[in-house]
């Protein structure tokens, strides 16, 4: 594999007056160096003079297998195979799949943390997926927030379904967002997303005092005019969904209708999360349906499900994300685009390696 420009790295040093600054040319060839994966570059920062891997702050430093290999073990388990197929599969040990898959998750979570900021979005919609974590007994809910535009997965939190699960999924949610007081959200009928909604996309006010002795009011929250929350209510009887009632939770009717004219809706809905369960439930081995693989650890089931948000938003094509090219490149009509390409954080579709080779920062050098 060819190795990457230098052009592309920067300091690592926190010290260093040209930490995390590209197009110095700072970055200068120290030496290559032997490892079991292939040879590898030693960096050395000319401004502080600090030396660094050219893996250091990606999810490959310290592996010992080809990183050919390694992006194959992490396809295979995005695709919804199990541990114990991906290690025979790859013939990799499951051990070794475990422990590559947990530390690519979390550097998985580190680059979507990265991109994932000021995102300018208009609405959302939420929603969760049952699983289990440890045993078949112990539930384990993994609930969504994606943009029904870009299809763009923004966060997820998995836990109990509980309270505490939607105020890390909304606040998390919240602080993503270039405008916040901007959204329409659309959810279930899940009772915390109503309760929660003013605290995390309202504006917050101090009621005056009736009076001069005593404490003040408690905090109030206003709902501007540019957001609304809409719930979905759902009746089931069995499995069997038998109504459904739509309710106006918070913000103005104009508003709403106004931004489900610009998605193209006639009536308010969750579809677009609705269909992302179906395709999680598909890459997620410890999700996939009739299956007996789960995670027994909570952190890898945290970790497997962070590698997989991120293969969905940065590395698959999403089919109605297309676009029609302007001239046909022979018989190619449309230009494919990632969820993150839609929503402008990408300018091309990830591989899995370019994922796992990302540098991410802050990340300090070796002494």
């Amino acid at each position: 594999m060819e190795s990457p420009s230098l052009d592309g790295f920067r300091c690592l040093n926190l010290a260093c007056p040209a930490y995390s600054q590209l197009g110095l040319g700072n970055i200068r060839l120290r030496k290559w160096y032997d490892t079991r994966s292939g040879r590898r570059r030693l960096l050395r920062c000319a401004t502080c003079g600090r030396e660094f891997s050219e893996l250091k702050g990606t999810a490959l430093w310290n592996t010992r297998l080809p990183h050919e290999r390694a992006a194959d073990i992490m396809e295979h388990v995005t695709r919804g195979n199990s541990f114990k197929e991906t290690a025979e599969l790859t013939h990799t040990h499951r051990t070794t799949v475990s422990r590559l898959v947990c530390i690519a998750g979390e550097h998985a979570q580190r680059v979507h943390d990265h991109h994932a900021q000021d995102l300018r979005v208009t609405s959302l919609q939420a929603d969760e997926r049952h699983g289990f974590v440890g045993r078949k007994d112990q539930p384990c809910w993994e609930a969504t927030v994606i943009d029904p535009r870009s299809k763009f997965l923004v966060q997820n939190a998995l836990g109990a379904r509980t309270t505490d699960l939607a105020v890390r999924l909304l606040f998390e949610t919240r602080s993503r967002l270039h405008d916040p007081h901007g959204v329409v959200l659309f959810t279930d009928g899940w009772l915390p997303y109503d309760s929660l909604f003013p605290q995390v996309f309202g504006r917050p006010y101090q009621p005056k005092r009736q009076g001069s002795r005593g404490r003040l009011p408690r905090l109030q929250h206003r709902i501007p005019r540019t957001s609304g929350h809409v719930r979905i209510i759902k009746t089931y009887h069995g499995k069997r969904v038998t109504d459904i009632r739509i309710e106006r939770a918070a913000g103005s009717q104009r508003r709403i209708d106004q931004e489900l004219e610009a998605l193209g809706y006639t009536t308010p809905n969750t579809s677009a999360v609705e269909r992302h369960n179906g395709t999680a439930r598909r890459m997620n081995p410890h999700q996939v349906r009739k299956s007996l693989a789960f995670a027994r650890l909570p952190h890898v089931r945290q970790t497997v499900s962070d590698l997989v948000n991120a293969v969905y938003n940065y590395c698959r094509v999403h089919r109605s994300l297309r676009v029609k090219l302007d001239e046909p490149v022979g018989r190619r009509q449309y230009a494919q685009r990632t969820p993150a390409m839609a929503i402008g954080i990408a300018d091309a579709v990830w591989s899995v390696l370019r994922l796992l080779r990302t540098v991410v920062l802050p990340t300090p050098c070796r002494s």
